[in-house]
């Protein structure tokens, strides 16, 4: 019986053995399924971080191919700006000798406007001046018709005598 009492308290040290074991192991088991919670936690978290990183790269992507093209419609816009101001430069320096060939001529325009006003008073003097010399030719010749009469008249008398 000895025997069977030994056997019996060595089962029975076996089996808490074994129980303390078990609980060991269930710990550590449930210890590991927390763990595996945890890791699929940080998995589904990392997975919709990188989701949301893909989306933010795509978009961020999208913006530069944007702003590229800005940039090429940006430089488009400065080359035509650049030709714009150089046509502009261009047309003010037209302007410029336009603005100084009219000044000229009108400078030119107002001294042919102030000898022409000139030869014109003196047009109207010298046509005044004919005009009384054509009065006095007149005169002349009225008083010449006078004479001629008188000296017809005067070499019929003398004719006579």
């Amino acid at each position: 019986m000895d025997r069977l009492r030994e056997k019996i308290s060595n089962i029975r040290a076996e089996a808490e053995a074994a129980n303390a074991k078990v609980e060991e192991l269930e710990t550590k088991v449930k210890t590991l399924e927390q763990e595996q919670m945890q890791r699929d936690h940080e998995i589904i978290s990392l997975t919709n971080q990188n989701k949301h990183l893909t989306e933010d790269l795509e978009a961020a992507q999208e913006k530069v191919t944007q702003l590229k093209s800005l940039e090429d419609e940006d430089d488009d816009l400065k080359k035509e700006n650049d030709a714009a101001q150089r046509k502009i430069t261009l047309l003010e320096q037209e302007l410029e000798s336009s603005d100084k060939s009219l000044r000229e001529t009108t400078k030119n325009f107002r001294e042919a406007d102030v000898k022409a006003e000139h030869f014109e008073r003196k047009v109207q003097q010298l046509e005044n001046l004919l005009f009384e010399q054509e009065k006095k030719n007149e005169e002349l010749k009225t008083k010449n018709h006078e004479l001629q009469a008188q000296l017809d008249e005067f070499n019929a008398q003398l004719d006579e005598i």
